[in-house]
Protein backbone atom coordinates (compact mmCIF):
# COMPACT_ATOMS: atom_id res chain seq x y z
CA UNK A 1 0.00 0.00 0.00
CA UNK A 2 0.31 1.73 -1.79
CA UNK A 3 3.55 7.23 -3.59
CA UNK A 4 5.67 10.30 -2.92
CA UNK A 5 6.47 11.54 0.38
CA UNK A 6 4.85 8.40 1.33
CA UNK A 7 5.40 8.60 4.98
CA UNK A 8 8.23 7.29 7.03
CA UNK A 9 8.52 3.64 6.49
CA UNK A 10 8.36 2.09 3.12
CA UNK A 11 4.77 1.10 3.15
CA UNK A 12 5.21 -2.48 3.99
CA UNK A 13 1.62 -2.33 3.35
CA UNK A 14 -0.42 -3.16 6.29
CA UNK A 15 2.35 -4.71 8.16
CA UNK A 16 4.29 -6.15 5.28
CA UNK A 17 3.21 -9.73 5.55
CA UNK A 18 3.70 -11.80 2.44
CA UNK A 19 0.71 -13.16 0.66
CA UNK A 20 2.04 -16.63 0.13
CA UNK A 21 2.07 -17.85 3.66
CA UNK A 22 5.19 -16.31 5.18
CA UNK A 23 5.02 -13.45 7.61
CA UNK A 24 6.97 -10.28 6.92
CA UNK A 25 9.21 -8.64 9.47
CA UNK A 26 7.28 -9.78 12.50
CA UNK A 27 3.86 -8.44 11.52
CA UNK A 28 0.81 -10.55 12.18
CA UNK A 29 -1.07 -10.61 8.89
CA UNK A 30 -3.15 -13.18 7.09
CA UNK A 31 -1.55 -14.22 3.86
CA UNK A 32 -3.86 -16.54 2.03
CA UNK A 33 -4.68 -16.62 -1.66
CA UNK A 34 -7.38 -18.78 -3.13
CA UNK A 35 -9.09 -18.78 -6.50
CA UNK A 36 -6.96 -17.24 -9.17
CA UNK A 37 -7.91 -15.18 -12.14
CA UNK A 38 -6.17 -15.32 -15.47
CA UNK A 39 -4.21 -13.11 -17.79
CA UNK A 40 -4.83 -9.39 -17.57
CA UNK A 41 -8.59 -9.51 -17.37
CA UNK A 42 -10.48 -8.69 -14.20
CA UNK A 43 -11.62 -11.63 -12.12
CA UNK A 44 -15.34 -11.64 -11.58
CA UNK A 45 -15.52 -13.89 -8.57
CA UNK A 46 -14.51 -13.34 -4.98
CA UNK A 47 -11.20 -15.14 -5.35
CA UNK A 48 -7.79 -13.59 -5.71
CA UNK A 49 -6.32 -12.92 -9.12
CA UNK A 50 -2.92 -14.34 -9.83
CA UNK A 51 -0.07 -12.87 -11.78
CA UNK A 52 -1.36 -9.59 -11.59
CA UNK A 53 0.64 -0.01 -7.22
CA UNK A 54 0.88 5.07 -5.44
CA UNK A 55 0.49 8.25 -7.41
CA UNK A 56 3.13 10.69 -8.15
CA UNK A 57 2.14 14.27 -7.72
CA UNK A 58 -0.28 15.91 -5.43
CA UNK A 59 -2.17 17.92 -7.96
CA UNK A 60 -2.89 21.60 -7.70
CA UNK A 61 -2.34 21.73 -3.97
CA UNK A 62 1.25 20.49 -4.17
CA UNK A 63 0.78 18.20 -1.21
CA UNK A 64 2.91 15.17 -0.57
CA UNK A 65 2.45 11.69 -1.93
CA UNK A 66 3.29 8.14 -1.73
CA UNK A 67 2.77 8.96 -5.13
CA UNK A 68 5.25 11.48 -5.72
CA UNK A 69 4.25 14.73 -4.44
CA UNK A 70 1.23 15.22 -2.48
CA UNK A 71 -1.85 13.31 -2.47
CA UNK A 72 -4.06 11.99 -5.22
CA UNK A 73 -4.31 8.43 -6.49
CA UNK A 74 -5.86 6.88 -9.53
CA UNK A 75 -8.21 4.25 -10.84
CA UNK A 76 -10.05 2.83 -13.85
CA UNK A 77 -13.03 0.90 -15.17
CA UNK A 78 -14.55 -1.95 -13.28
CA UNK A 79 -16.18 -5.17 -14.27
CA UNK A 80 -16.98 -8.57 -12.97
CA UNK A 81 -19.81 -10.41 -11.31
CA UNK A 82 -22.29 -8.63 -9.13
CA UNK A 83 -21.78 -8.51 -5.42
CA UNK A 84 -22.70 -5.91 -2.92
CA UNK A 85 -20.46 -4.17 -0.43
CA UNK A 86 -21.85 -2.36 2.53
CA UNK A 87 -21.45 -3.12 6.19
CA UNK A 88 -18.34 -4.87 7.37
CA UNK A 89 -18.44 -6.96 10.54
CA UNK A 90 -16.32 -6.68 13.66
CA UNK A 91 -16.36 -2.89 13.88
CA UNK A 92 -15.76 -1.55 17.35
CA UNK A 93 -17.14 1.59 18.98
CA UNK A 94 -14.55 3.59 17.13
CA UNK A 95 -12.42 6.49 18.27
CA UNK A 96 -13.56 9.08 20.81
CA UNK A 97 -16.33 11.47 19.89
CA UNK A 98 -15.15 13.95 17.26
CA UNK A 99 -13.96 17.38 18.19
CA UNK A 100 -17.01 19.70 18.45
CA UNK A 101 -15.31 22.13 16.08
CA UNK A 102 -15.91 19.68 13.24
CA UNK A 103 -19.68 19.89 13.45
CA UNK A 104 -19.58 23.61 14.18
CA UNK A 105 -17.16 24.33 11.35
CA UNK A 106 -14.95 26.21 13.80
CA UNK A 107 -11.77 24.10 13.83
CA UNK A 108 -8.88 26.52 14.25
CA UNK A 109 -5.98 26.81 11.87
CA UNK A 110 -2.56 25.74 13.02
CA UNK A 111 -3.82 22.77 15.07
CA UNK A 112 -3.95 19.06 14.27
CA UNK A 113 -7.53 17.76 14.66
CA UNK A 114 -8.46 14.05 14.84
CA UNK A 115 -11.12 13.51 12.16
CA UNK A 116 -11.33 9.70 12.32
CA UNK A 117 -14.97 8.70 11.73
CA UNK A 118 -16.90 6.91 14.43
CA UNK A 119 -17.51 3.22 13.83
CA UNK A 120 -14.17 2.24 12.29
CA UNK A 121 -11.82 -0.14 14.06
CA UNK A 122 -8.24 1.07 14.11
CA UNK A 123 -6.68 -1.51 16.39
CA UNK A 124 -8.51 -4.86 16.11
CA UNK A 125 -6.89 -7.48 13.89
CA UNK A 126 -10.15 -8.13 11.95
CA UNK A 127 -10.22 -10.55 9.03
CA UNK A 128 -7.41 -9.18 6.88
CA UNK A 129 -4.79 -8.12 9.43
CA UNK A 130 -5.74 -4.53 10.28
CA UNK A 131 -3.18 -1.74 10.58
CA UNK A 132 -5.65 1.14 10.50
CA UNK A 133 -5.23 3.39 7.47
CA UNK A 134 -2.17 4.19 5.42
CA UNK A 135 -3.38 6.02 2.32
CA UNK A 136 -4.93 9.41 1.66
CA UNK A 137 -6.02 10.54 -1.79
CA UNK A 138 -7.59 13.77 -3.07
CA UNK A 139 -9.80 14.03 -6.13
CA UNK A 140 -7.85 16.26 -8.54
CA UNK A 141 -11.07 17.58 -10.11
CA UNK A 142 -12.97 18.15 -6.85
CA UNK A 143 -10.75 19.75 -4.24
CA UNK A 144 -13.18 19.08 -1.38
CA UNK A 145 -13.23 15.30 -1.94
CA UNK A 146 -10.78 13.03 -0.13
CA UNK A 147 -10.65 9.22 -0.03
CA UNK A 148 -9.04 6.69 2.29
CA UNK A 149 -9.17 2.96 2.90
CA UNK A 150 -9.62 1.57 6.39
CA UNK A 151 -8.06 -1.88 6.31
CA UNK A 152 -10.58 -4.72 6.27
CA UNK A 153 -13.36 -2.05 6.36
CA UNK A 154 -13.49 -0.59 2.88
CA UNK A 155 -13.17 2.78 1.18
CA UNK A 156 -14.38 5.97 2.90
CA UNK A 157 -14.97 9.43 1.46
CA UNK A 158 -15.06 13.04 2.67
CA UNK A 159 -16.73 15.82 0.68
CA UNK A 160 -15.82 18.66 3.04
CA UNK A 161 -12.03 18.83 2.94
CA UNK A 162 -11.58 15.92 5.32
CA UNK A 163 -13.74 17.18 8.20
CA UNK A 164 -16.35 14.40 8.09
CA UNK A 165 -16.32 10.95 6.49
CA UNK A 166 -18.85 8.39 5.30
CA UNK A 167 -18.42 4.81 4.22
CA UNK A 168 -17.78 2.20 3.24
CA UNK A 169 -18.67 3.45 -0.25
CA UNK A 170 -17.53 0.28 -2.06
CA UNK A 171 -21.11 -1.00 -2.27
CA UNK A 172 -21.24 -2.10 -5.91
CA UNK A 173 -19.69 -4.79 -8.06
CA UNK A 174 -17.05 -6.77 -6.13
CA UNK A 175 -16.99 -4.00 -3.55
CA UNK A 176 -17.30 -6.29 -0.56
CA UNK A 177 -14.37 -8.43 -1.71
CA UNK A 178 -12.20 -5.44 -2.48
CA UNK A 179 -12.96 -3.92 0.93
CA UNK A 180 -11.48 -6.91 2.77
CA UNK A 181 -8.07 -5.42 2.09
CA UNK A 182 -4.88 -4.75 3.98
CA UNK A 183 -3.51 -2.14 1.62
CA UNK A 184 -4.17 1.31 0.23
CA UNK A 185 -5.61 3.43 -2.56
CA UNK A 186 -4.31 6.07 -4.95
CA UNK A 187 -5.79 8.52 -7.48
CA UNK A 188 -4.25 10.20 -10.52
CA UNK A 189 -2.79 13.58 -9.60
CA UNK A 190 -4.33 15.27 -12.64
CA UNK A 191 -7.56 13.89 -14.06
CA UNK A 192 -10.74 15.81 -14.79
CA UNK A 193 -13.13 12.92 -15.38
CA UNK A 194 -15.17 10.70 -13.11
CA UNK A 195 -13.17 9.88 -9.95
CA UNK A 196 -10.77 7.01 -10.63
CA UNK A 197 -9.19 5.01 -7.86
CA UNK A 198 -6.55 2.33 -7.85
CA UNK A 199 -6.00 -0.02 -4.94
CA UNK A 200 -3.54 -2.75 -4.03
CA UNK A 201 -3.82 -5.19 -1.15
CA UNK A 202 -1.21 -7.47 0.40
CA UNK A 203 -3.63 -9.49 2.57
CA UNK A 204 -7.29 -10.40 2.85
CA UNK A 205 -9.83 -11.63 0.32
CA UNK A 206 -9.05 -8.50 -1.65
CA UNK A 207 -5.39 -9.35 -2.20
CA UNK A 208 -4.14 -8.02 -5.54
CA UNK A 209 -4.60 -4.95 -7.74
CA UNK A 210 -7.97 -3.20 -8.18
CA UNK A 211 -9.45 -0.37 -10.23
CA UNK A 212 -12.61 1.74 -9.94
CA UNK A 213 -13.83 4.28 -12.47
CA UNK A 214 -16.88 5.57 -10.58
CA UNK A 215 -15.54 6.96 -7.36
CA UNK A 216 -14.94 3.71 -5.50
CA UNK A 217 -18.40 2.15 -5.80
CA UNK A 218 -17.71 -0.63 -8.33
CA UNK A 219 -14.39 -2.44 -8.59
CA UNK A 220 -12.53 -4.81 -10.91
CA UNK A 221 -9.49 -6.91 -10.03
CA UNK A 222 -6.71 -7.41 -12.59
CA UNK A 223 -3.92 -9.93 -12.64
CA UNK A 224 -0.36 -8.60 -12.36
CA UNK A 225 1.29 -11.11 -14.63
CA UNK A 226 4.93 -10.62 -13.53
CA UNK A 227 3.89 -11.44 -9.96
CA UNK A 228 2.85 -14.97 -10.87
CA UNK A 229 1.35 -16.59 -7.79
CA UNK A 230 2.35 -13.52 -5.76
CA UNK A 231 -0.28 -10.80 -6.17
CA UNK A 232 0.70 -8.76 -3.10
CA UNK A 233 1.86 -5.33 -4.25
CA UNK A 234 2.04 -1.85 -2.77
CA UNK A 235 -0.43 0.63 -4.29
CA UNK A 236 0.65 2.13 -7.59
CA UNK A 237 2.11 5.53 -8.27
CA UNK A 238 0.59 7.38 -11.21
CA UNK A 239 2.31 9.32 -13.99
CA UNK A 240 1.35 13.00 -13.55
CA UNK A 241 0.82 13.30 -17.32
CA UNK A 242 -0.97 9.99 -17.96
CA UNK A 243 -3.52 8.60 -15.50
CA UNK A 244 -3.24 5.13 -17.07
CA UNK A 245 0.54 4.89 -16.65
CA UNK A 246 1.37 3.15 -13.37
CA UNK A 247 4.36 1.80 -11.45
CA UNK A 248 4.02 -0.67 -8.61
CA UNK A 249 6.59 -2.46 -6.40
CA UNK A 250 6.09 -6.00 -5.20
CA UNK A 251 5.60 -6.58 -1.50
CA UNK A 252 8.74 -8.17 -0.10
CA UNK A 253 9.77 -9.41 -3.51
CA UNK A 254 12.18 -8.01 -6.09
CA UNK A 255 9.57 -7.18 -8.68
CA UNK A 256 8.85 -3.74 -10.14
CA UNK A 257 5.98 -3.59 -12.62
CA UNK A 258 4.57 -1.04 -15.05
CA UNK A 259 1.20 -0.64 -16.75
CA UNK A 260 0.25 1.65 -19.66
CA UNK A 261 -3.48 0.83 -19.64
CA UNK A 262 -4.66 1.61 -16.15
CA UNK A 263 -3.61 -1.70 -14.67
CA UNK A 264 -5.32 -4.03 -17.12
CA UNK A 265 -1.96 -5.47 -18.19
CA UNK A 266 1.49 -5.30 -16.63
CA UNK A 267 5.14 -5.82 -17.57
CA UNK A 268 8.31 -6.06 -15.51
CA UNK A 269 10.72 -3.11 -15.19
CA UNK A 270 14.38 -4.09 -15.19
CA UNK A 271 16.37 -3.13 -12.08
CA UNK A 272 20.06 -3.07 -11.17
CA UNK A 273 21.60 -5.98 -9.27
CA UNK A 274 22.35 -3.56 -6.43
CA UNK A 275 18.62 -3.04 -5.94
CA UNK A 276 17.92 -6.69 -5.15
CA UNK A 277 16.61 -6.68 -1.59
CA UNK A 278 16.64 -9.51 0.90
CA UNK A 279 13.01 -9.44 2.02
CA UNK A 280 12.34 -5.69 1.98
CA UNK A 281 9.84 -3.70 -0.07
CA UNK A 282 10.94 -0.80 -2.28
CA UNK A 283 9.12 2.46 -2.90
CA UNK A 284 9.11 3.97 -6.39
CA UNK A 285 8.03 7.37 -7.75
CA UNK A 286 7.76 9.24 -11.00
CA UNK A 287 9.89 12.39 -11.16
CA UNK A 288 8.03 15.22 -12.88
CA UNK A 289 10.55 16.80 -15.26
CA UNK A 290 8.06 19.26 -16.72
CA UNK A 291 7.92 17.20 -19.90
CA UNK A 292 5.52 14.32 -20.44
CA UNK A 293 7.96 12.23 -22.48
CA UNK A 294 10.88 12.37 -20.04
CA UNK A 295 8.68 12.12 -16.95
CA UNK A 296 7.37 8.87 -18.39
CA UNK A 297 10.83 7.32 -18.13
CA UNK A 298 12.28 9.03 -15.03
CA UNK A 299 11.80 7.07 -11.80
CA UNK A 300 13.18 7.30 -8.27
CA UNK A 301 13.53 4.05 -6.29
CA UNK A 302 14.11 3.81 -2.52
CA UNK A 303 15.14 0.62 -0.77
CA UNK A 304 13.72 -0.34 2.61
CA UNK A 305 15.98 0.58 5.51
CA UNK A 306 18.87 -1.85 5.83
CA UNK A 307 22.01 0.25 4.99
CA UNK A 308 22.57 -1.87 1.89
CA UNK A 309 20.49 -0.55 -1.02
CA UNK A 310 20.03 3.22 -1.01
CA UNK A 311 18.24 5.42 -3.55
CA UNK A 312 18.42 4.80 -7.29
CA UNK A 313 17.33 6.80 -10.35
CA UNK A 314 16.64 5.95 -13.98
CA UNK A 315 15.92 8.20 -16.95
CA UNK A 316 15.20 5.43 -19.43
CA UNK A 317 12.44 3.45 -17.72
CA UNK A 318 14.81 0.96 -16.14
CA UNK A 319 17.21 0.50 -19.04
CA UNK A 320 19.94 1.62 -16.65
CA UNK A 321 20.00 2.83 -13.04
CA UNK A 322 22.32 5.12 -11.05
CA UNK A 323 22.65 5.00 -7.28
CA UNK A 324 22.23 8.64 -6.26
CA UNK A 325 22.26 8.36 -2.44
CA UNK A 326 22.37 5.90 0.45
CA UNK A 327 19.01 7.09 1.79
CA UNK A 328 16.40 4.39 2.51
CA UNK A 329 12.79 4.54 3.55
CA UNK A 330 11.37 3.07 6.78
CA UNK A 331 9.33 -0.10 6.88
CA UNK A 332 5.86 0.37 5.45
CA UNK A 333 5.77 3.77 3.80
CA UNK A 334 7.40 6.65 1.97
CA UNK A 335 6.23 9.84 0.26
CA UNK A 336 8.27 12.30 -1.76
CA UNK A 337 7.32 15.90 -2.47
CA UNK A 338 7.72 17.92 -5.65
CA UNK A 339 6.27 21.43 -5.29
CA UNK A 340 6.47 21.95 -9.07
CA UNK A 341 8.46 20.78 -12.08
CA UNK A 342 11.46 23.08 -11.53
CA UNK A 343 13.67 20.24 -10.29
CA UNK A 344 13.09 20.47 -6.54
CA UNK A 345 12.35 17.11 -4.91
CA UNK A 346 12.19 16.18 -1.22
CA UNK A 347 12.45 12.72 0.33
CA UNK A 348 12.80 11.41 3.86
CA UNK A 349 14.53 8.43 5.34
CA UNK A 350 17.74 7.30 7.00
CA UNK A 351 21.33 6.27 6.27
CA UNK A 352 22.21 9.01 3.81
CA UNK A 353 25.81 10.18 4.07
CA UNK A 354 24.35 13.70 4.22
CA UNK A 355 22.37 12.84 7.36
CA UNK A 356 19.13 11.20 8.44
CA UNK A 357 15.80 12.94 7.93
CA UNK A 358 14.86 15.19 5.01
CA UNK A 359 16.90 15.42 1.83
CA UNK A 360 16.39 18.06 -0.88
CA UNK A 361 17.36 17.90 -4.54
CA UNK A 362 17.40 20.82 -6.97
CA UNK A 363 18.13 18.74 -10.07
CA UNK A 364 15.30 16.23 -10.29
CA UNK A 365 16.91 13.76 -7.90
CA UNK A 366 20.42 13.57 -9.35
CA UNK A 367 22.09 15.01 -6.24
CA UNK A 368 20.87 15.54 -2.66
CA UNK A 369 21.60 17.73 0.37
CA UNK A 370 20.33 17.41 3.92
CA UNK A 371 17.89 19.93 5.43
CA UNK A 372 16.11 19.99 8.78
CA UNK A 373 16.61 17.75 11.80
CA UNK A 374 18.74 14.65 12.10
CA UNK A 375 16.13 12.04 13.02
CA UNK A 376 14.71 9.56 10.52
CA UNK A 377 11.68 10.73 8.55
CA UNK A 378 9.29 8.99 6.19
CA UNK A 379 6.92 11.36 4.40
CA UNK A 380 7.39 14.86 3.03
CA UNK A 381 4.52 17.05 1.85
CA UNK A 382 3.90 20.74 1.35
CA UNK A 383 1.53 23.67 1.19
CA UNK A 384 2.02 27.01 -0.50
CA UNK A 385 3.63 28.30 2.71
CA UNK A 386 5.47 25.39 4.30
CA UNK A 387 7.25 22.08 3.78
CA UNK A 388 6.38 19.36 6.32
CA UNK A 389 7.96 16.02 7.23
CA UNK A 390 6.93 13.21 9.58
CA UNK A 391 8.30 9.92 10.75
CA UNK A 392 6.07 6.89 10.34
CA UNK A 393 6.02 3.18 9.73
CA UNK A 394 4.04 -0.03 9.84
CA UNK A 395 4.17 -0.55 13.59
CA UNK A 396 1.51 -2.49 15.46
CA UNK A 397 -1.68 -0.37 15.45
CA UNK A 398 -1.74 -0.09 19.24
CA UNK A 399 1.90 0.99 19.47
CA UNK A 400 3.25 4.52 19.75
CA UNK A 401 5.90 5.91 17.39
CA UNK A 402 6.86 9.58 17.65
CA UNK A 403 5.59 11.43 14.54
CA UNK A 404 8.65 13.75 14.76
CA UNK A 405 6.84 16.50 12.85
CA UNK A 406 9.14 19.15 11.47
CA UNK A 407 8.49 22.03 9.08
CA UNK A 408 10.09 24.96 7.35
CA UNK A 409 8.83 27.90 5.33
CA UNK A 410 8.94 27.38 1.59
CA UNK A 411 11.21 26.68 -0.19
CA UNK A 412 12.52 24.60 2.72
CA UNK A 413 16.11 25.82 2.65
CA UNK A 414 15.91 27.86 5.85
CA UNK A 415 15.38 26.97 9.49
CA UNK A 416 13.29 23.91 10.34
CA UNK A 417 11.30 23.70 13.58
CA UNK A 418 9.65 20.85 15.50
CA UNK A 419 6.29 22.15 16.81
CA UNK A 420 5.12 18.83 18.23
CA UNK A 421 1.86 16.96 17.72
CA UNK A 422 -1.13 16.00 19.93
CA UNK A 423 -0.61 13.05 22.28
CA UNK A 424 -3.42 11.18 20.52
CA UNK A 425 -1.42 11.23 17.29
CA UNK A 426 0.43 8.11 18.38
CA UNK A 427 1.85 7.37 14.94
CA UNK A 428 2.98 9.71 12.19
CA UNK A 429 1.41 10.06 8.76
CA UNK A 430 1.76 7.22 6.30
CA UNK A 431 0.49 9.55 3.59
CA UNK A 432 -0.73 13.12 3.28
CA UNK A 433 -2.90 14.94 0.75
CA UNK A 434 -3.40 18.69 0.43
CA UNK A 435 -6.16 20.89 -1.01
CA UNK A 436 -7.03 24.58 -0.94
CA UNK A 437 -10.49 25.49 0.34
CA UNK A 438 -10.44 28.95 -1.18
CA UNK A 439 -8.79 30.52 1.85
CA UNK A 440 -6.31 28.06 3.38
CA UNK A 441 -4.36 24.99 2.39
CA UNK A 442 -5.82 21.98 4.20
CA UNK A 443 -3.73 18.90 4.99
CA UNK A 444 -5.36 15.52 5.66
CA UNK A 445 -3.23 12.57 6.75
CA UNK A 446 -3.67 8.82 7.22
CA UNK A 447 -1.79 7.75 10.35
CA UNK A 448 -2.09 3.97 10.57
CA UNK A 449 -3.60 2.97 13.94
CA UNK A 450 -3.83 6.64 14.99
CA UNK A 451 -6.52 7.31 12.38
CA UNK A 452 -7.13 10.41 10.25
CA UNK A 453 -5.85 13.90 11.06
CA UNK A 454 -6.49 17.35 9.59
CA UNK A 455 -4.48 20.59 9.69
CA UNK A 456 -5.36 24.01 8.31
CA UNK A 457 -2.15 25.84 7.41
CA UNK A 458 -2.52 29.36 8.86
Amino acid sequence: MRTTWMAGLALAWAGCNSSHGGSGHGDAGRDSMSDSGTGGSPTANGGSATGGRRSSDGGDSNGGVRASSGGASSGGASSGGASSGGAHPQLDAGPPLPDPCIEGGTCPSGEWIDVTPRGVNLTGDLACGNYGTESMARDPARASDFYTLFMCQGVWKSSDYGQTWHGPINTGTLGSTMGDCAGGITMPPHDAGSPKLYAACIRGNGIGFWRSTNGGVDWARYTVEPGGARQDFYPPVVDPYDSNHLLMPGHEMNVLVESADGGQTWKSVATDAGMSQDGGTAEVFFIDTGDAATTRTTFLWLGQQSTRYGTWRTTNAGGSWTRVDKNEHPHGTAQIYQPDASGVVYMGGAYSDSGWGVLRSGDYGKTWTHVGGTGGEAVVFGTRKNVFAMSSGAVAPTDTADPSLELAAQPGTGTWSMPGTPTAMRIGAAQAAVANDGVHDVIVTANWGAGLWRYIDP
